[in-house]
């Protein structure tokens, strides 16, 4: 027989413990808006992963972004977090890509009013309309069919 046997008050009082211990929240890092990124250590946890979480600056604001470094962090797609150089540099990215979208936007905007002038003949049409595909009957037989179920009731 096995020398240690398992005691099962032993382990009942010892996950009492273990549960009035608080937890430690490790302050990750933080992005260029203010919020803060947090793991909790859990050693003695089965769980394969740590749960991670974070405090935005304003509490009240549910509709704030969180940059996509941070959200691959927080759904564990990547192991560790972003560096701050990494943060910057995509930072900068983007704001390059933003800024040639609007020289691009505003290059091509006065060809697009000039060309909507040209083909629209004073009325707008959401789609084309072709003289081949009317139906010219439709309104009569779409009335005797409702002249027939109005006889039949």
């Amino acid at each position: 027989m096995s020398g240690k046997e398992r005691s099962l008050l032993k382990i009942i009082l010892k996950n009492f413990i273990a549960t009035l211990k608080p937890t430690r929240h490790k302050l990750i890092g933080e992005d260029y808006f203010g919020t803060k990124y947090y793991e909790i250590e859990r050693p003695n946890s089965t769980r394969k992963y740590p749960p991670r979480y974070f405090v935005p600056v304003n509490e009240n604001d549910h509709s704030q972004e969180v940059p996509v470094e941070w959200q691959a962090w927080l759904r564990y797609r990547r192991k560790d977090p972003p560096t701050k150089e990494e943060i910057e540099e995509n930072y900068k990215l983007q704001m390059l890509k933003k800024q040639n979208a609007a020289e691009i936007e505003a290059k091509y905007s006065n060809n697009k009013i000039k060309e909507v002038k040209l083909t629209s003949e004073g009325e707008y049409k959401p789609f084309p309309t072709y003289d081949d595909y009317i139906n010219q009957d439709y309104k009569v037989k779409y009335s005797k069919q409702n002249d027939k179920k109005a006889k039949c009731k």
